[in-house]
């Protein structure tokens, strides 16, 4: 058996997650001892803006690094010239 952090909901929507076997699919809720069931948890992901495989993501990357280097021009930072 493979032992994973699950989340899990009650009928109060209270969300708690557990260290458990995978075969786990319900817990004693613990802020209000209900029966809480195993939940699909939301995903997070964050794509790499500067591969050039997701178009947005580079797009953003961009925009922000010429906001970035304008501020860094304007407020004399980052200039090692000499």
């Amino acid at each position: 058996m493979t032992r994973r952090i699950f989340e899990f909901r009650c009928v109060k929507d209270h969300v708690t997650d557990r260290y458990v076997d995978d075969t786990v699919t319900t817990i004693i809720c613990p802020h209000c001892r209900n029966d809480a069931s195993r939940i699909i948890s939301a995903v997070r992901s964050s794509l790499d803006g500067t591969s050039g495989h997701f178009p947005d993501a580079t797009d953003k990357w961009v925009k922000n690094r010429e906001s970035h280097m304008r501020y860094e021009r304007k407020m004399g930072i980052g200039s090692t010239e000499g």
